[in-house]
This record gives C-alpha cells, sequence and structure tokens, in this order.
C-alpha cells in the first residue's frame, strides 16, 4: 500500500501546483465588473427602481413582501394614498413586490440588473441607512394634487348643473 501511495504523491503535487497556477491568473471576486458588461442571469433582480407616477398606492407590494421590508409612506393625497419605501438591508431581492404590483402595462415599482447599490465602504449603519425612495416623488405629487384639484371642480359644476336642472323642472312643474 505504501508504494501505490508514494506513486500518487507526484500526481497529487502536480494537480496541487496546476490548481493554484489557475487560481493566480483567474479574476478575482472584488475586482469592479460592472464596467466590463458581463453577462448576468435571466432572473437575476437587483436595485429597486419606484415610479412615483404610476404608483397607485395599493400597498399590494408591501403585503407580497415576505421579510416585510417594504413600508408604505402616507403622501396625504387620494390617489395615491402612499407610496413605497424598500429597505435594503431587510429586502432578499425575492421580486414579489413587482409580481404583485398591479399597475400595467408598466410596474411601479420594479427590480433592474443594476447590482452596484453599495452606500459607502463602512459600517453596517451605513447599509441601514440604504432605502430605496420613489423616483420624483415630489413632481408626482405634485401632480397628482392638480388632478385632485381638476376632479374637484369637475364635481362642482357637475353639482351646479344638477342643482339648475332640478330648479329648471321645479319652476316647469310650477306653471
Amino acid at each position: 500500500m505504501e508504494i501505490k501511495e508514494t506513486l500518487l504523491l507526484p500526481v497529487e503535487a502536480t494537480k496541487k501546483v496546476i490548481r493554484v497556477t489557475k487560481a493566480l491568473f483567474a479574476p478575482k471576486a472584488t475586482e469592479i465588473w460592472w464596467d466590463r458588461g458581463i453577462r448576468r442571469e435571466l432572473r437575476y433582480r437587483g436595485k429597486h427602481v419606484i415610479k412615483a407616477d404610476i404608483c397607485i398606492g395599493c400597498g399590494m407590494c408591501a403585503r407580497a413582501c415576505p421579510v416585510n421590508c417594504i413600508e408604505m409612506v402616507p403622501t396625504g393625497l387620494k390617489k395615491p394614498r402612499a407610496v413605497p419605501r424598500v429597505r435594503a438591508n431587510e429586502c432578499m431581492f425575492c421580486g414579489f413586490c413587482e409580481d404583485a404590483c398591479p399597475t400595467k402595462p408598466e410596474k411601479a415599482i420594479k427590480l433592474t440588473n443594476e447590482y452596484r447599490m453599495f452606500v459607502e465602504p463602512g459600517t453596517w449603519d451605513k447599509l441601514t441607512e440604504f432605502i430605496f425612495e420613489p423616483e420624483n416623488l415630489e413632481e408626482a405629487l405634485k401632480k397628482a394634487k392638480k388632478m385632485e384639484e381638476l376632479l374637484e371642480k369637475k364635481k362642482q359644476e357637475a353639482l351646479k348643473k344638477k342643482q339648475a336642472q332640478k330648479k329648471e323642472e321645479s319652476k316647469g312643474e310650477e306653471k
């Protein structure tokens, strides 16, 4: 048995030398890759993009989240009543929020292929501060507020018309 082991020793040593040599020339795991255009998996889910102008504030994304990392932030408007905010340090990037979003044809919350989500080299405190906020929230809220005002004006005009018609009808019945 010892002869067999002594004969295998140079073979094993050669295998190890080859493995180490390959590792020397292989790309490092910490190397920056995003500028090289690497191919990701088809179902890869990365950074969240939340579009406030499309969001209807239904909260389906928050209900579908298995780790409860999505909170609905109230807007003070009728539509959207609230918009989602995702805490990145708790998210497991499963994509259930995107699947649950009822807006069509485009989703209000979407996971992109972008994976550069570092804040700063640092501590857990920096990661806990990292939150995916809705894009163009102020503009979307202004637009929604204008729409609410227009709808309110139209309702008031329609109500005035109805009242005027009722007055005309009541005058016609009196004669």
